[in-house]
C-alpha cells in the first residue's frame, strides 16, 4: 500500500486535489465559537475565489464545503500506511486528537487540548503512554488549509479546458458524501494528472475519500459524536511536563 506521503505527492494535481494526509505542523487553534465563525468566513472566501477562477457554482460550493472541515466536529477512521494500522481522528475545535493504532494497540497520540500541544508515546520497552509538550501539533489528516484551497481553485480553473468537473453523491463510511469528480475531456491526452479522480467530503466538510486510479484512501468510519473524554491526556496527568 502506498505511504501517506506518497499518496499526498501523487494527488497534488488538478485531477484531484492538494490533500496532505501526512502530518502538517500547525499552532494551536481558536475557541469553538470563534472556530465556527472562522469556518463560515473561510467557506465564503473560498467559494468566492473559486467563482473568480471561473469554476461553476456547484464546484465552488464544494470547495467552500472543504473549507469548513478545519472547524468541524467529527470522529473519523482511516486505514493506516501499513497493514494492520489505522488512524483515528477526533476533531472538536479547539481540541484535536490523532491516534495511530497498530494491531489494536495505540502506538502514538498527537493531542491539542487546553491550549497545549502534546505528543504521547510508549516507553522504549512499550507499556503505558507518556506525554510531552511540543510547540506544534499534527493537523488532522484531510484538513485543507486556506492556501491549499486557493491554489486548488486556481489550478482547476486553469485546467478547465482539459478536464470536466462534476459534483456527485456517493455513500462513504455510511455517510452521504458530496464528491468532486474530474474526468479528462475527449480528445485530450492523459498526462501525469491521470484520466480521472474523485474526492468526497462529509456534510461537515471532512474528507472521506480520495481516489486516483491505483491510489485510493477511504474512511472506514465517520460520525459527528465525539466522546467527552476524547481529549484527556493518555498518561492521566494534568501538568504539561509529562510523567
Amino acid at each position: 500500500m502506498p505511504s501517506r506521503r506518497s499518496i499526498a505527492r501523487r494527488l497534488t494535481t488538478p485531477a484531484v486535489v492538494a490533500l496532505v494526509l501526512g502530518g502538517v505542523l500547525t499552532s494551536c487553534g481558536d475557541d469553538a465559537d470563534e472556530a465556527t465563525a472562522t469556518g463560515d468566513a473561510r467557506s465564503e472566501q473560498v467559494e468566492a475565489a473559486a467563482q473568480e477562477a471561473g469554476l461553476d457554482d456547484d464546484v465552488a460550493e464544494f470547495l467552500g464545503l472543504l473549507a469548513r472541515g478545519e472547524t468541524a466536529t467529527y470522529r473519523i477512521r482511516f486505514p493506516g500506511p501499513a497493514e494492520g494500522t489505522e488512524l483515528v481522528i477526533d476533531n472538536r475545535p479547539p481540541d484535536r486528537r490523532v491516534e495511530v493504532i497498530a494491531d489494536g494497540t495505540t502506538t502514538e497520540v498527537r493531542l491539542v487540548t487546553d491550549g497545549q500541544a502534546l505528543t504521547c508515546t510508549p516507553g522504549t520497552e512499550g507499556g503505558d503512554l507518556t506525554c510531552e509538550r511540543t510547540d506544534a501539533v499534527v493537523e488532522p489528516p484531510g484538513v485543507f488549509r486556506a492556501s491549499a484551497l486557493d491554489e486548488l481553485s486556481d489550478s482547476l480553473g486553469a485546467r478547465a479546458d482539459d478536464y470536466s468537473f462534476e459534483i456527485e453523491t456517493l455513500t462513504v463510511a455510511g455517510v452521504e458524501a458530496r464528491c468532486l469528480v474530474t474526468r479528462l475531456r475527449s480528445g485530450r491526452e492523459s498526462s501525469e494528472l491521470g484520466s480521472s479522480g474523485t474526492i468526497c467530503a462529509s456534510p461537515e466538510g471532512a474528507v472521506l475519500l480520495v481516489d486516483q486510479g491505483s491510489d485510493r484512501l477511504e474512511a472506514t468510519e465517520y460520525g459527528t459524536d465525539v466522546a467527552e473524554d476524547a481529549f484527556a491526556r493518555p498518561d492521566g496527568t494534568e501538568d504539561d511536563t509529562g510523567s
